[in-house]
């Protein structure tokens, strides 16, 4: 099995899917500058190992993710702007477009910076006791990590206004209601729920699956004409892969398709 080791993620690796577990635990996995290179370089090794078709990001401990490590802030005297532009950000920005389909599991508060990374996966399962908080304004600052790009795309203005304004908490039920993520699932069936959704996302056409990825995010963009366009050419692109071949070969041979991810 694939167990590398690093000081502030765990990743394990289950035939196709791997699961990331960010491990701050005594912090509520308050996020720092050495979880967001281990997060980097565990997405690196799941994109680059040949074996992973779908990612799973939950939390260790009690908690998901309770935002930036302000304790870690107030004891150094490094440039804040230049840590969000040089590890915050671009780990933000790896989550949000890995190629590959990527869940995030929360299981439990995501707040602040942590709530942005959670929002950042494919497909979002909550624990029934998980919440969301855009806690930024409760301290005198603005959204951050993204926050201010994927609420007004995921909710009407005056929800995402309130999130992000009011500062209040936003539990995992009302998430779902919302229709801010995919699903609130009890407490103990919250990661069968996240493997299995993911091995039903490793068993498909990977590539397939990444182009789509790419179109709806671009599509968020887009005029109809040019995205028109990009359905067209990665439609092409999806055309010439072994797995649509495949699909292909079992229509005729009226048998399910057995995909590779090639």
């Amino acid at each position: 099995m694939d167990h590398p080791s690093f000081d502030h993620i765990r990743y394990e690796q289950d035939d196709g899917v791997a699961l990331i577990t960010l491990h701050r635990p005594e912090r509520l996995n308050a996020l720092n500058i050495g979880l967001m290179a281990d997060l980097q370089a565990g997405l690196r090794h799941a994109l680059d190992n040949g074996r992973t078709r779908a990612v799973v990001l939950t939390g260790a401990g009690r908690g998901f993710c309770a935002g930036a490590d302000l304790s870690a802030s107030r004891a150094t005297t490094g440039d804040i702007d230049g840590g969000m532009r040089d590890h915050f950000n671009p780990t933000l920005q790896m989550v949000s477009e890995f190629p590959l389909p990527l869940i995030t599991a929360v299981n439990g508060p995501a707040a602040g910076g942590g709530s942005s990374l959670a929002l950042a996966g494919d497909m979002v399962l909550a624990a029934e006791s998980a919440y969301f908080q855009q806690s930024f304004s409760n301290i005198g600052l603005v959204p951050d990590m993204g926050a201010s790009w994927v609420l007004p795309r995921s909710l009407s203005r005056s929800r995402a206004n309130a999130l992000a304004m009011l500062g209040d908490r936003l539990s995992a039920r009302e998430a779902a209601e919302w229709g801010l993520i995919l699903k609130c699932v009890p407490d103990a069936e919250l990661m069968t729920e996240a493997r299995a959704l993911a091995q039903r996302l490793a068993s498909r056409a990977t590539q397939a699956l990444s182009l789509t990825k790419r179109l709806m995010r671009q599509g968020l963009d887009n005029s109809l004409r040019d995205q028109l366009l990009l359905e067209q050419e990665f439609q092409r692109a999806a055309r010439a892969t072994d797995d649509a071949t495949e699909a292909r070969q079992a229509f005729l041979d009226k048998r399910p398709a057995v995909f590779k991810g090639r």
